[in-house]
């Protein structure tokens, strides 16, 4: 049955504003309400309720209104407030029922005017306020304070308020502040007073504990006169004294090593890890670092070398995917004169090079388990035989080993011994990929601009441009960007490498005369689908070889070939 307002007298005789809402819309309203609205009937109905609410309990009555016509439990009286038509803000307690209009389910919404006894309520809540200051600021130092600097109640952070007999109580703030502390109280105090805005400053304060440190707040009360709450903050200061000292520490670390400052990175993952190379720089344990290809594994590995102890001693890279299996002893032990067709003279190995600093051997995973035993050997103080040689050496060295694999996973399927992965991974550090440092990407592109730019004014990388550079995934990291910034300078447009399916042919050039060698276009084609399958996995060299279905070391030999870094 639907609702009509001649079926019901009370409706437009009751001396509360009512109106029916349906849908959001307001259907009908009663004499009193288009009376407290100060609208005409026509320009109320039709029209949605929220254009009559109040902008900050719009939301508050929409939630409400959809969940009652959802029979969801809601407050069955609550406070808001309308804007009638000349402007005036005035609450209204509702209470709404449901009904049927048109056969359809409404509202039936009661307005009573609420608007004296909300302003009776922030009366109280305002002569309240001294008292609720008071409470909340426990257990900090309370006082009252006239404008003219007479304290007229004291409560100390453990005891309870008191007037003329408590310590202060009944004093003037220049009779104990000294006079620059007594002039800012009292600038503080003016500033509370003409602005109602809470004022805050700091001071020292002599006791027989020692000097105490407190932050004052001066709020303005009723009348001239203001609260004072002290807090001792001690122990913050205390804190953040600690803080920068520390801070001075690591930046006079930081500065101590050219390798630690060209690590560009100030988002909290590259935080992490200049931490932690800090702290494995104080100790003698080995390293390995894990990352990405292209995450900056070497830049960090230096790092760590310059600021030890070793830092007098040689840092000696090797890139153990890149030696030949047949060659990994003699490059790493060295050999004598004559001990193969060709040892013309005794040369020393990787091991001996870096005696009194540290063997830096990337791609750890790349080491065969024969090699790994002999390795394993000499780390643990038990010297190697150079090839040839009959005399055993004794390396003085600390390892740092980088990978992008999973040694771990190694070791599970046999690929590498649990006991040397032990002992070269005491302290690992972990690189993020660019795409989770995204913080750091302007100060790494300013970095390079700096680094490549050869002109005193360092070109503007424009917002499209910027925007670009933050979208992409980044699979080559750090030597990825350094790349496109490259190309960016030098052909001034932006050449992200995005792979395209169906692609795998360069676009043959017009040209004039006679055709291009074979061997050259081949050349060409065999460079843009290596750079793809190495998109496609992230720079992860040794998936990219067996994807290419070539050994890693002729996939090294052609990167080398072609200038792919």
């Amino acid at each position: 049955m639907g609702f009509e307002t001649d079926n019901l007298p009370l409706f437009e005789n009751s001396s509360d504003a009512i109106i029916v809402l349906q849908d959001g819309i307001i259907r009908n309203v009663n004499a009193n309400g288009v009376k407290v609205l100060r609208y005409e009937a026509h320009e109320l109905v039709g029209h949605p309720y929220g254009d009559f609410v109040h902008p900050d309990d719009a939301s508050l009555v929409d939630i409400r209104y959809r969940k009652r016509m959802n029979h969801e439990s809601v407050p069955q009286v609550y406070p808001f407030r309308l804007i009638t038509k000349d402007g005036e803000i005035v609450w209204f307690e509702i209470h709404a029922i449901e009904i049927l209009w048109d056969g359809r389910p409404a509202s039936l919404t009661f307005f009573n005017n609420i608007t004296e006894r909300v302003r009776a309520q922030e009366a109280l809540q305002e002569s309240e306020k001294v008292t609720r200051g008071i409470l909340n600021a426990i257990p900090d130092t309370i006082i009252r304070i006239m404008e003219s600097g007479r304290i007229t109640t004291y409560k100390g952070p453990e005891g309870s308020m008191a007037g003329g007999k408590a310590p202060y109580a009944g004093s003037h703030l220049s009779d104990f502040l000294p006079r620059e502390k007594y002039e800012e109280a009292m600038d503080a105090i003016g500033r509370a007073l003409a602005n109602h805005t809470v004022q805050r400053f700091e001071f020292k304060w002599a006791e027989v504990r020692g000097t105490q440190w407190y932050e004052a707040r001066i709020i303005a009360l009723a009348g001239n006169e203001v609260l004072g709450i002290l807090r001792n903050i001690t122990e913050r200061k205390r804190q953040e004294r600690a803080l920068t000292e520390r801070l001075h520490h690591l930046e006079t670390r930081v500065k101590q090593s050219h390798a630690m400052g060209t690590i560009i990175g100030r988002s909290k993952p590259m935080q992490d890890v200049l931490e932690t190379i800090l702290k494995a720089s104080r100790t003698t344990a080995n390293v390995i670092v894990y990352g990405e290809s292209g995450t900056g594994k070497e830049l960090v590995s230096k790092a760590v070398h310059d600021l030890s102890d070793r830092a007098g001693g040689k840092f000696v890279p090797v890139n153990c995917a890149a030696i030949p299996e047949k060659l990994m002893e003699s490059e790493f032990f060295g050999y004598k004169k004559g001990a193969f067709s060709g040892a013309d003279r005794d040369t020393k190995g990787l091991l001996e090079l870096a005696h009194g600093g540290t063997l830096f051997m990337d791609e750890l995973g790349e080491i065969d388990l024969n090699m790994q035993a002999k390795l394993l050997r000499a780390i643990e103080g038990g010297g190697f035989l150079p090839v040839g040689g009959r005399e055993t050496v004794y390396p003085d060295i600390r390892i740092i080993a980088a990978t992008n694999k999973n040694p771990e996973e190694l070791v599970k399927h046999g690929l590498m011994r649990e006991d040397f992965f032990y002992r070269i991974s005491v302290i690992p550090i972990t690189l993020p990929p660019l795409r989770d440092r995204l913080d750091d990407l302007p100060f790494l592109i300013h970095h390079f601009l700096e680094k490549l730019v050869t002109g005193e004014k360092l070109p503007v990388i424009p917002s499209h441009v910027m925007s670009r550079l933050q979208a992409h995934p980044w699979p080559g990291n750090i030597r990825e960007l350094q790349n496109v910034i490259h190309r960016y300078i030098t052909m001034t447009r932006l050449d992200l490498p995005i792979p395209e399916p169906h692609a795998d042919l360069p676009p043959e050039p017009r040209e004039e005369g006679c055709p291009r060698p074979l061997g050259e276009v081949l050349a060409e084609v065999e460079k843009a689908h290596i750079l793809r399958t190495l998109e496609s996995t992230r720079w992860q060299k040794a998936r990219a070889a067996e994807l290419l279905g070539v050994h890693r070391k002729t996939l090294f030999r052609k990167l080398k070939g072609y200038g792919i870094e």
